[in-house]
């Protein structure tokens, strides 16, 4: 292991004056190379890293120092392998990271697989999305509910400022969706007891309505 010159003691693959630590998936600077570099992998020897070109095509893969390495000021808080949401309170699907690299802004590619089966890759802007783990997935509600000609689910949001909150949704007539009250385009619900309380409201009406009654 490589000795630091300074203090004489073991210094940590992957950092920089004995105390910077890298990970692979960061976007850095590189000293003497223009453009942006996605960190892949320490190696091939000490104090080096395997760097790759950060952009949409013609990655190419080279070698770097640790000392050569910059940090970005605007570095994306997304790196390759991270399980990702949309940041909007009503997205329920999770993807995960692959390339990222600056167009303008900086911009993740994203893989998930279709209910049959499919893989999907699909390109978002970075500033879009939040990254979630696999246990806020599995926590979330997600609950069907029925009550004649009403078929819904009650459903829980996993990002956003409404991360915890609950909406409901019924597919009772040609348009419906959102059950909301007063006009408003989403009813948010603090409690599973009160996203039933809305349920039942619903389903009390004495007829269908459209999501936005």
């Amino acid at each position: 292991m490589a000795q630091s010159a300074q203090t004489g003691t073991a210094q940590v693959p992957g950092t920089a004056s004995g105390d910077e630590v890298f990970r692979p998936g960061e976007i850095v600077g590189v000293e003497g190379r223009p453009g942006e570099w996605e960190l892949m992998e320490p190696g091939p020897g000490p104090d080096v890293w395997t760097v790759e070109a950060a952009r949409l095509e013609d990655r190419v893969s080279e070698q770097a120092a640790v000392s050569a390495l910059r940090r970005l000021a605007d570095a994306p808080h997304v790196r390759r392998g991270d399980l990702v949401m949309q940041s909007y309170p009503e997205q329920e699907r999770a993807a995960v990271v692959g390339a990222v690299f600056r167009l303008g802004q900086w911009v993740a590619e994203k893989s998930y697989t279709l209910p049959g089966g499919d893989a999907c890759r699909t390109m978002d802007s970075v500033d879009r999305l939040e990254v979630v783990t696999p246990q806020q997935l599995a926590a979330a509600i997600r609950l069907d509910v029925a009550h004649g000609a009403h078929q819904g689910r009650i459903v829980q949001a996993v990002v956003s400022s409404r991360a915890g909150q609950f909406r409901v949704v019924c597919r009772c007539a040609p348009g419906a969706g959102e059950v909301c009250r007063d006009g408003r385009k989403v009813t948010w619900c603090h409690s599973l007891d009160s996203a039933r309380a809305l349920w039942d409201w619903h389903v009390s009406q004495p007829a269908p309505v459209d999501g936005t009654s």
